[in-house]
């Protein structure tokens, strides 16, 4: 008896030990995991692809038209305000058939939602290009952009080069600024092909 109370005590804490361990500290500016390549002029089609289909269906409960295309892996950056700098934020696309959204969470898990907020500031830098500049509305959630920006959107990421977002909101009462950057964003014409099959 003596022994299985001490097996099942020991087992307890090898179960803690490796539950809740906390996350590696988010040194870079911007980052998308899991990590590529540094090595210079190294071939894009060797590069992870950094989009997938998923589906609402989980969620809602509904199969009609419920497929949506988003991020395959975790794209981490910063924010700061008047509370914070250089906090982590994780950034989640969610592009279907209707609209071209971009989800926020601060600390990789607390949701960005509409505050007194009316307009987010988007600068777009690439190799090569001139910076690109939109705004875009949080009404809910997500941070919605036109179809006219979203064109634009859709040629950055299919060049494939590594596009640096910046963003920034006109909260009066909590001015946030995010920062972003997708390294490899290329095929993306090829994923959202797919959301009409």
């Amino acid at each position: 008896m003596k022994q299985l109370i001490c097996l099942l005590i020991f087992s307890v804490l090898i179960a803690a030990c490796g539950s809740k361990q906390p996350k590696p500290n988010n040194t870079g500016q911007g980052k998308a995991e899991p990590a590529k390549s540094e090595t210079p002029g190294a071939n894009l089609a060797s590069q992870p692809v950094l989009w997938k289909i998923a589906s609402y269906a989980g969620d809602l409960g509904d199969n009609k038209n419920s497929n949506y295309m988003t991020n395959a892996f975790a794209i981490w950056g910063t924010f700061s305000n008047s509370a914070v700098d250089n906090g982590e934020i994780k950034v989640k696309f969610l592009i279907d058939k209707v609209s071209f959204c971009i989800k926020l969470y601060e600390y990789g898990n607390k949701v960005v939602k509409k505050g007194d907020e009316t307009v987010y500031k988007i600068t777009l830098k690439s190799e090569g290009i001139e910076p690109v500049q939109f705004t875009a509305k949080n009404v809910s959630d997500r941070i919605f952009i036109n179809q006219v920006d979203e064109k634009k959107l859709v040629e950055l990421f299919d060049a494939g080069a590594k596009i640096i977002f910046s963003m920034v909101n006109d909260s009066k009462s909590n001015p946030t600024s995010y920062a972003f950057a997708l390294d490899s964003p290329g095929k993306f014409s090829e994923t959202l092909k797919q959301l009409s099959k």
